[in-house]
Formats: C-alpha cells, structure tokens, sequence
C-alpha cells in the first residue's frame, strides 16, 4: 500500500497544531515542506504560514533534519538535548551519556567538557546555544532554505566574536583627565559632592508621558520578553508550577484580547 501523501495544507495545519506542545513535529513539516512543496520559497514563508520566525523554522528544521531518524534511541531526552548538541561532532556519544544518565543539558554539557579535558572550574567558552537567542528571535530577515554545512551564511555567537580590545575604554578616561587638568567643570555624579543639596527646578517636574512613548517602551519589553522564550525554555514549560503556568497564559491572554481590538 502507498504511503498518503500530505498536502501543503495539511502540513502547515499539523505544525500549528504542533506550535505550543511539540518542536519535533514543527521540525519534520518544515523538512517535508521544504523537499515536497518550497520551490525556491525559504523558512521564513513556512514561518509565516505557521506563525514563527524564519530562524525558529530553521532551527527546528535542522534539529527534525539532524537527528529525526534516531530520536526514539533516547528515550530520556527532551527536544532541548539535541537542540544543544545539533553542532557538536560528538554529539551521539554526548546524547547517548545523557540518556542513560538522565542528565540535564547543563550536565550534558559538563560532562562534554570533561571528556575534552577541559578545567570545570573555569567558564566554558561554548555555553550558547547553536544560534544566538536574541538574533534568532528578533531577526525579522527571511532566509533561503539552506544545507546546515554549505558555510554559506554563519550566526554570530558568544563564543565567536573577538574579545574587547585592552584599550577600548580608555579614551573615555582621557577625557575626563584633560577637563579636569583644564579647569572644565565635571559632570555630574550621583554620589560625589554635588549629589548633595535641593534638586534643579528643572528635574522636580516630570513630563507626562504620551501614549507614543508609552507603547515604545511595551513593545520593547514584549520584544524582550519574546526573545528570552528559547525552544529551550518553551520545552521546559510542562514542568514548571501549575500556578505559575496559570499565571503566565492568563497574562498572555488578557494582552492579545486587548491587542485585538487595535487592529
């Protein structure tokens, strides 16, 4: 007997169906989507079909691409495990300690680090993820659909960035010696001795905000607040108190009723 064959339709019901409760089924409609229906269309337009970023489809792509054919060997493991390890060449030997050991990813992680003889007692130079959270989740850009090993396009990260340079602060320090070797009056310092006395006129009033400045500072805070929401975090939301799971969706869904009747 043939094996049915989903439609496009299909599969973007299946994912949005899927958003909230399981990356993995995200991750395989985005790979069927992709070899069955793309035709030169990227992981931003599935994104949008389903309701995520062209990054969050991309990175639940790769995750279903990687290690789709092998997650039910590891039975103890959570999305986030491989997630963690999707660019790590050892990663069947780290998944496989992990699961018989049932260990968290910061153990997981440990226990790699020790296997390369790494000092524990030091900070690791690898702790983010394989995409950079803030980019991923606030990148707004579409991407074509693309091989994880074409090194065609990299992500900043953490760990790949060149470190500060010695002297990169230091001539904001000059500055301040010449104006005082010059006689310039300084700037003012909350704690030095013009800290002291009745505040300016000027600064006892306080402008009222407008409604524009107001929801610029919401919208940064909800943008902030989107970013933190990894797929780690997310895969973790089972587990977390039922008062506090309660709380957060009752938040949520007294924001989008009131968002709803702006537009």
């Amino acid at each position: 007997m043939s094996e049915i064959r989903e439609s496009e339709a299909d599969l973007v019901g299946r994912a949005q169906a899927a958003l909230s409760n399981c990356s993995w089924t995200v991750g395989e409609c985005a790979a069927q989507w992709t070899q069955r229906y793309a035709k030169g269309r990227t992981d931003g337009d599935f994104g949008n079909l389903i309701g995520l970023s062209g990054d969050q489809v991309y990175q639940r792509r790769r995750v279903a691409e990687t290690f789709g054919d092998v997650k039910d060997e590891y039975k103890n493991l959570k999305w986030s495990h491989f997630y963690t390890a999707l660019t790590w060449d050892d990663a069947a030997e780290c998944l496989r300690w992990a699961d018989d050991m049932q260990a968290t990813i910061v153990e997981m992680r440990a226990w790699r680090r020790a296997q390369h003889g790494e000092d524990l007692t030091e900070a690791a130079g690898d702790e983010a993820p394989p995409f950079d959270p803030l980019v991923e989740f606030m990148s707004a850009e579409s991407r074509p659909v693309r091989d994880y090993d074409d090194g065609s396009e990299s992500i900043g990260r953490p760990s790949e960035r060149g470190p500060r340079e010695a002297g990169e602060r230091e001539p904001v320090a000059m500055a301040s010696t010449v104006a005082r070797q010059s006689g310039e009056p300084e700037e003012y310092a909350p704690f030095g001795k013009g800290a002291r006395g009745p505040v300016p006129e000027a600064s006892s009033r306080t402008a009222a905000v407008s409604t524009e400045q107001n929801l610029k500072r919401i919208t940064a805070a909800l943008e902030k607040c989107n970013s933190t929401l990894t797929p780690a975090v997310l895969e973790e939301f089972a587990d977390l108190p039922m008062s506090l799971k309660q709380r957060f969706l009752k938040a949520v869904k007294d924001l989008s009723s009131k968002a709803d009747g702006l537009e």
